[in-house]
């Protein structure tokens, strides 16, 4: 499970103040999305309470630290989890419920899941929390958890409202942009996040956005800027 700050001080019984103490002192390891904290809760069950697994102290030595884990060129890229039959360039919805609705609705999750109501209950539960919406007229809706009956390991569903919709964003503006993450497993949900985080930061590739004609356009402009983040690494 993803935990906020909040929610990881509430689950330690301890403020706000410690757990950004212990961030910073390196006990606990957390990912920045969109100005918000975002930390592993299977990975702070396993160093809090090892008890609860023999093998804990095993494990938390294997697991990758969430820095790796968003690493560009770890695991698959955006592009990959990305299909024409899942972007919408005309959004119908005006206000966030219809919004949730229109994304996972049967026709756009067709082949991935096989209830579609059970995924869109998540992601509305996920926005009963605290909104997905970063500012600037994006939001990053997802269910709260990994959708382990997922048949894909990840997608990524686009939507764009030229209106733009309420979506309780942190600067007040209405969105625009909506890119849906769901995935089998956290680390891929994290990674996927982090790779997110460094395309949206990309004013560029954000105003190119809306000049898209074709569902085609979009993926095509993902993988333009994914291959020129990693044309530096290769070099």
């Amino acid at each position: 499970m993803i935990l906020t700050l909040k929610e990881l001080a509430e689950y330690l019984r301890v403020n706000e103040r410690t757990i950004m103490r212990m961030r910073d002192q390196g006990k606990i390891e957390g990912v920045k999305i969109g100005g918000q904290w975002r930390f592993n809760g299977s990975e702070i069950d396993k160093l809090f309470f090892p008890q609860n697994d023999v093998d804990a102290t095993k494990d938390v030595e294997k697991d990758e630290p969430l820095s790796a884990l968003s690493h560009p060129v770890m695991g698959i890229p955006l592009s990959r989890v990305m299909h024409e039959n899942r972007i919408l360039l005309n959004l119908n919805a005006t206000d966030r419920d219809s919004l949730i609705n229109e994304m996972t609705s049967a026709r756009m999750m067709y082949g991935l899941v096989l209830d579609a109501s059970d995924i869109r209950k998540k992601c509305l539960d996920r926005e009963n929390v605290l909104s997905t919406a970063i500012g600037e007229g994006i939001a990053i809706p997802h269910p709260r958890d990994p959708i382990a009956t997922l048949r894909a390991s990840a997608a990524v569903v686009y939507g764009y409202s030229a209106d733009g919709i309420d979506f309780n964003a942190p600067d007040g503006k209405p969105v625009h942009h909506f890119f849906l993450v769901c995935s089998q497993t956290i680390e891929l949900h994290l990674h996927l996040m982090g790779c997110m985080a460094r395309l949206l930061k990309d004013r560029e590739f954000v105003d190119a956005l809306p000049k898209c004609t074709q569902n085609a356009d979009v993926i095509r402009l993902v993988m333009k800027h994914e291959r020129a983040e990693l044309a530096p690494a290769a070099r």
